[in-house]
């Protein structure tokens, strides 16, 4: 946590972004249950780990997890290679955006990279990815 907001991330910029999510879906009317799971995220009330390990808000992460992993799933590895480009360019807008204001160095932690395997498949790691941490 910084001061009195947990972070969500090392990386400041990823913090930010997700943050900006957070405070979206905190917002949002449409889905009163992940409104209610991102306003206590945002104050710290329970961490990202808790709530995905959580049977309190599985109804309302599955649903969009899945149509998520479905949606993936069908895009060609040109297609998936485009949207994580699009990611790393929204980020880096993100950066260049807060620039000018001062924050500590970042830990620099790998994205999520693919990694070709046999019968030309790739698969995601995203094992140094601290979304989940505590």
């Amino acid at each position: 946590m910084t001061g009195n907001q947990p972070q969500f991330s090392g990386d400041p910029v990823q913090d930010r972004a997700r943050r900006a999510v957070l405070v979206k879906l905190a917002a949002s009317a449409d889905n009163p249950v992940m409104a209610e799971l991102a306003r206590e995220l945002l104050a710290g009330n329970v961490t990202p780990r808790r709530a995905v390990e959580s049977q309190l808000y599985a109804g309302v992460l599955e649903a969009p997890a899945g149509d998520l992993a479905a949606w993936y799933g069908s895009l060609s590895e040109s297609e998936k290679d485009a949207e994580a480009a699009k990611g790393e360019s929204a980020l880096r807008a993100l950066a260049d955006e807060h620039a000018e204001e001062p924050s500590p160095a970042p830990a620099q932690k790998p994205a999520a990279s693919r990694h070709q395997v046999e019968n030309d498949e790739y698969i995601e790691d995203f094992s140094e990815r601290d979304w989940l941490d505590e």
